[in-house]
């Protein structure tokens, strides 16, 4: 408390929301404790309800070959989705790999499989008779990189890196824009929500 003018409105703990909270009788804290009781509330917070990263996909690239010898893959880039190629490089529908059967609901389990073989077993499943698949490795210049957190989770943490500076640095919190920052919150408080674990 040394050091904090206990006259100057926090920007991110309004003095007004302190005075609804002591009228309605929900606070007897003095507007300084009140903001530590926040803050300290709001950081422990922050550990549950931050969502967690999607598990990294692995790149796939399974090989479906008809008895004529056709050849089509059913493949995808780390965390894309579910594509289907001719051997010429044309995109083509599942079909054309031998899915006739329910391809919609092929097609989604597929792009929730998270490993290579999981996904072969999806097609196998799915897959026509006809058709042999198996692994063909994905080929060169296929992104295996990390799965990449959203937008909202971005944006989470750069909203919990800001509440940090300025709580450390109050001048910093005056020279912030309170309207874009309640936006930013808003749009937080909407999008980012714990992903389900389970598949």
């Amino acid at each position: 408390m040394t050091g904090r003018d206990p006259w100057a409105d926090d920007w991110a703990h309004p003095v007004d929301d302190w005075k609804a909270e002591v009228a309605n009788d929900d606070t007897r804290l003095g507007y300084l404790d009140w903001i530590d009781a926040r803050v300290e509330n709001d950081a422990s917070d922050a550990g549950r309800t931050l969502p967690a990263i999607r598990p990294m996909r692995e790149a796939v690239r399974i090989r479906a070959t008809d008895r004529m010898g056709n050849v089509a893959y059913i493949h995808r880039e780390a965390n894309r989705p579910m594509r289907c190629m001719l051997a010429n490089g044309v995109s083509a529908a599942l079909f054309y790999a031998g899915i006739r059967v329910d391809e919609a609901t092929c097609r989604f389990a597929l792009d929730d499989c998270v490993t290579a073989d999981q996904a072969l077993a999806i097609v196998r499943r799915y897959g026509s008779l006809d058709y042999g698949y198996c692994h063909a490795g994905p080929p060169p210049g296929f992104d295996t990189a990390h799965a990449i957190p959203a937008a909202p989770m971005l944006l989470s943490g750069l909203m919990d890196e800001i509440d940090r500076v300025a709580s450390v640095n109050p001048q910093f919190a005056q020279q912030l824009d309170a309207n874009l920052l309640a936006r930013a919150r808003t749009l937080v408080a909407m999008d980012v929500a714990p992903l389900s674990t389970d598949t």
